[in-house]
């Protein structure tokens, strides 16, 4: 990279902190919110900025992804209305918090320093968007026959590593000095859609099902639990374990009432050098040096969230693919 690319990163690098403080005070902020409505004796439904069809269809399926006799329970939809609600608030202040999306090109490689970061060369970039189903299905949609570009979610997982490597010290070569290798892989591109906003909806719902899944798979293993203790004699697991509906319901609610755990949205600064290592400040060298939003849901690998924007005329062939 020559020096007036350097100059550029270098003043697009210092912009960026005070932004990226901002960020983490606005999200900070909102946080304190929800989590101060969460530690009331009660959340109360009017605390919810979501729309009721919202909640009503947010229900069902939570409903559809972990017990469908819960909706044997008439009352099921009251009971879980301030919950959800809260939730799906949650998730809309992760999803605002992350900056607007970066166009895909050979000048956001070159220039942006968490694109230049997360991949090896343009082919790996332009691979990697070509092959995407979601990328692919958009395109070929009629009513997008029109759209130049799609915007869309890429998700990217963050592995690090201490490797031995050779660093200058006051001009003098050092070997075999420990360094912290990082890794950009299992890019994933969902929520293809025509705007900015199609894409922020896109994500809130495709976080909101796999915290859905989470929560069932959780619940899955609490029912198995519980089985065998059945198997084994304790009979009365019958009626105050989680296959009685009413008694999974209030698990679940248990479950969903602290958003908190569930979704973890973390902010982490990094800053590395062209070979992937991480440097810090008083390092002279060029390095690449960004905000990497990060999302996890329950225990899962946390993974990075980037907006971003695709054009048409970048996607290859299918020929070129394979």
């Amino acid at each position: 990279m020559n020096k007036k690319t350097d100059e550029r990163s270098n003043t697009t690098n210092d912009r960026r902190r005070p932004e990226a403080s901002g960020l983490r005070a606005l999200f900070a902020s909102q946080l304190r919110y929800f989590l101060n409505i969460l530690e009331s004796p009660k959340a109360e439904a009017d605390a919810c900025k979501q729309k009721p069809s919202t909640v009503t269809e947010a229900i069902e399926t939570v409903i559809d992804g972990t017990d469908k006799r819960i909706r044997a329970i008439g009352n099921y939809k009251k009971r879980l209305r301030a919950t959800i609600g809260i939730m799906l608030d949650y998730i809309d202040t992760a999803v605002a918090c992350l900056p607007d999306a970066i166009r895909i090109d050979k000048n956001s490689f070159t220039h942006d320093p968490q694109i230049n970061a997360f991949f090896v060369s343009m082919e790996d970039m332009q691979t990697i968007f070509s092959r995407s189903p979601a990328l692919q299905h958009f395109f070929k949609q009629p009513q997008y026959r029109t759209c130049d570009e799609a915007c869309a979610v890429m998700f990217v997982s963050r592995n690090e590593k201490n490797v031995f490597g050779k660093v200058i010290q006051d001009d003098l070569i050092v070997s075999e000095v420990r360094q912290t290798a990082v890794n950009f892989s299992e890019h994933e591109i969902t929520a293809a859609s025509d705007s900015e906003d199609g894409a922020r909806q896109g994500l809130k719902e495709y976080v909101f099902e796999h915290i859905v899944n989470y929560v069932s798979a959780h619940m899955q293993q609490i029912r198995q639990q519980q089985q065998r203790q059945i198997d084994a004699g304790q009979t009365e697991i019958n009626i105050t374990g989680v296959c009685n509906p009413e008694v999974y319901l209030d698990e679940l609610i248990n479950q969903l009432s602290s958003p908190g755990p569930l979704l973890t949205c973390e902010k982490t600064l990094l800053r590395l050098n062209k070979m992937g290592i991480k440097v810090n400040d008083n390092s002279t060298e060029t390095v690449n040096e960004f905000i990497a939003h990060e999302f996890r849901i329950g225990q899962q690998s946390p993974r990075i969230v980037t907006l971003v924007r695709y054009p048409r005329k970048a996607m290859l062939t299918t020929r070129s693919l394979f």
